[in-house]
């Protein structure tokens, strides 16, 4: 089964022509693996996977910075409300 974060890390890889690896952990801003108008397009497929717009607190650029921080700010916070 794929998961949310897999998904996420799908969309960015298709965002490319040629990818370096990344994990988890990869810094993707200070990276380059998402740009600014692409930080914009990845908060909607987060928002697409997610199945709900996120609040407002939740867009931030440490929240954002890396898969795990993005599964932890948003798909494990669902998890838990559930």
């Amino acid at each position: 089964m794929t998961t949310k974060i897999d998904q996420l890390h799908a969309w960015i890889t298709a965002q490319h022509a040629e990818l370096p690896a990344f994990d988890h952990d990869t810094d993707l801003i200070e990276s380059g693996l998402v740009t600014s108008l692409q930080f914009v397009q990845m908060v909607m497929e987060i928002e697409r996977i997610h199945g709900d717009k996120l609040e407002p607190g939740v867009i931030t650029i440490d929240k954002m910075r890396s898969l795990r921080a993005i599964d932890k700010a948003v798909f494990q916070t669902q998890s838990e409300t559930v």
